[in-house]
């Protein structure tokens, strides 16, 4: 992804902590705002709490970032690139994408409710594999 031209079509500008935030993020999944001030503090020392949770606001208002809120979870934020749902495992926390065709479900919502639906948000929950083989 070239975040540089993303940011400018948003009309952001293109700061070497926004392109940290955004690569992280590529890098790793699903964060947590805490875990990307970790992790992007490595880069760039300087860098405060409070920048990071302004960028990540920006990011997500322009629809650069989706957050991701799983019950019994903090919240956290993943690229914005297509529709997919998640699983999280109740145990441990993981969170991983699920790429099934939405498109009909979303339909017969829309249908159902007469809302216009544009996105989805959706977890399911569960225990992961390496949970289920601790547990035996």
């Amino acid at each position: 992804m070239n975040f540089e031209v993303q940011l400018k079509e948003k009309k952001l500008k293109v700061t070497p902590q926004r392109m940290a935030i955004l690569n992280e993020i590529q890098r790793n999944g699903h964060l947590g705002i805490e875990e990307i001030y970790e992790n992007i503090r490595k880069i760039y020392p300087a860098i405060s709490l409070a920048t990071v949770y302004k960028n990540i606001t920006s990011l997500y208002e322009v629809n650069l970032l989706r957050e991701i809120k799983a019950p019994y979870q903090k919240q956290k934020y993943e690229l914005a690139c297509d529709r997919h749902i998640h699983v999280a495992c109740e145990k441990c926390g993981k969170l991983e994408d699920v790429h099934i065709e939405l498109n009909d479900a979303m339909s017969r919502c829309s249908d159902m409710t007469n809302y216009k639906l544009h996105d989805v948000s959706a977890v399911f929950l569960g225990i992961c594999s390496d949970c289920a083989s601790k547990a035996k």
